[in-house]
């Protein structure tokens, strides 16, 4: 519904970065905008391709649930383009999965995903921005510094320079600025620049590596999954069936210091090292179609924008630049998505307030906004990461708690199709993890503790949760 409304302050919007998040974000300004435009400062392409301002995107790469429900809605006919070219949709009960030492039983389920790569998705979600009609993509441009009126009180614009050398600086003026551009976001030091103080940080460090290849599938080679994953004490593996009748395939170290496999040789050796052959003996004689690729995470970070006690009208943050998730989660682009929908939102209600809504705190209020949406999924994430004795940062007691609950939970949705359905349900976002907590889930759980009590375990609850919620992606 386009509910654009002339001479309320609505004429231009610039989106910082073109992430999933920017590009979800222009879709929604789209509609409350005249003329929206995205500022992307590597230079991008009409086909598939990687791009070195998605450094993790050439490696295994998932969508949640909630994630494609709402791509769905912005984008009618996306996944239906995506399929038709090569994505493939898959049910939970299509991924073969092996932890805490046992293949988890597959049972019937109602969660399907879509599995493509990364470049692929944005492609096609970038060519269904671009019928919207009133965006702009600007590519190989980067946002130097933002405008401000002479008190700092309101960004103006955005000041930009073409890295192609096609002019020096151009200034965009602009209603509403958004910074989608990421992770490496220069917006704290944009702001401490104008006056504002250095945004709050909270930071969680880990020690993920990935090791990555492309490989043809063997047309010969008979096989029962669409996804495969293989976690081990501190190492896993990851199948992902992609577009063009090809796997990615990703290698994980989750101890520090260890080095990752980057040749045929060392990749493949890393592979069988891995405590069941699956994955191994799906590549061994496949085709490799790129070099291996390492890729490294160091800290899961949230700036508290939303805790600023002053924050400038006109500019909005979210994604990555916001709060980065460990990866391994395959929580960004969902949380990304979900962002977006708050903004669509808020600006509906400033549409039925009149401009002086928009003018008397709607940054600070979508910030505040959008905090809620990135509570649940870092409490998951982290906690999820806190159940890795290498992880860096302070636990709290309930965090105690909840990992002694979540490990049983984990070990039990393996057998148990309730537990296992609801377990997925959570991890695509399609409940809330209070959910978890539901009486007949607590129950099963419990009442499993209180058996196994009785009986040797079959194994060591000592393992890591972050390698059970490999199932996330």
């Amino acid at each position: 519904m386009d509910i654009k409304q002339k001479g309320q302050n609505n004429q231009h919007a610039v989106v910082i970065g073109a992430s999933m998040a920017g590009l979800v974000a222009a879709r929604v300004l789209s509609d409350h905008f005249e003329r929206v435009t995205v500022i992307e400062r590597d230079q991008l392409c009409e086909q598939v391709a990687a791009r070195k301002g998605v450094p993790q995107g050439q490696h295994v790469h998932g969508l949640l649930a909630k994630g494609a429900e709402v791509l769905t809605e912005l984008f009618p006919g996306l996944f239906e383009a995506l399929t038709h070219n090569g994505a493939i949709r898959f049910s939970v009960a299509d991924m073969k999965q092996y932890q805490f030492g046992a293949w988890n039983e597959r049972f019937p389920t109602s969660i399907y995903l879509y599995s493509q790569s990364r470049p692929f998705l944005e492609l096609y979600v970038r060519d269904f921005l671009a019928a919207r009609g009133n965006v702009r993509l600007l590519a190989a441009c980067e946002v130097t510094r933002l405008l401000a009126t002479a008190d700092s009180s309101r960004i103006t614009g955005v000041s930009l320079h073409y890295r192609n050398g096609e002019q020096d600086v151009e200034e965009q003026a602009a209603d509403l600025v958004v910074d989608a551009s990421g992770r490496g976001s220069r917006a704290p030091q944009w702001l401490v620049s104008l006056g504002y103080p250095q945004v709050e940080e909270t930071k969680l460090q880990v020690h993920l590596g990935y090791a990555s290849r492309i490989y043809h599938r063997p047309s010969h080679l008979t096989i029962d999954w669409k996804l495969l994953s293989i976690i081990d004490e501190r190492r896993a593996g990851v199948a992902f069936s992609i577009e063009g009748d090809r796997w990615l395939v990703t290698l994980m170290t989750l101890r520090h210091g260890e080095a990752l496999p980057n040749d045929e040789d060392s990749f493949l050796e890393y592979a069988r090292s891995l405590p069941q052959p699956d994955l191994y003996e799906a590549i061994k004689e496949a085709e490799p179609l790129t070099p291996v690729l390492n890729y490294k995470y160091p800290t899961n970070r949230w700036r508290r924008y939303e805790r600023m006690s002053r924050f400038p009208q006109g500019f909005v943050i979210l994604g990555d630049a916001v709060c980065s998730f460990n990866p391994i989660y395959g929580q960004g682009m969902t949380v990304a998505a979900l962002e977006a929908k708050v903004l669509d939102a808020s600006l509906r209600q400033c549409s039925q307030g009149g401009s002086s809504k928009q003018e008397s705190g709607f940054a600070q209020q979508y910030q505040q906004a959008i905090a809620k949406v990135v509570k649940w999924p870092w409490q998951m994430a982290t906690g999820g990461d806190f159940t890795d004795s290498e992880t860096e940062g302070k636990q709290a007691l309930a965090m105690r708690l909840l990992k002694w609950y979540i490990m049983r939970l984990m070990q039990q949705a393996a057998t148990h199709p309730v537990v296992a359905e609801r377990l997925q349900q959570v991890q695509n976002m399609l409940k809330t993890p209070t959910s978890l907590f539901a009486p007949r889930i607590v129950w099963t759980v419990l009442k499993q503790q209180l058996v196994s009590r009785r009986q040797k375990p079959a194994v060591s609850l000592r393992r890591s949760h972050k390698r059970s919620v490999i199932s996330w992606i």
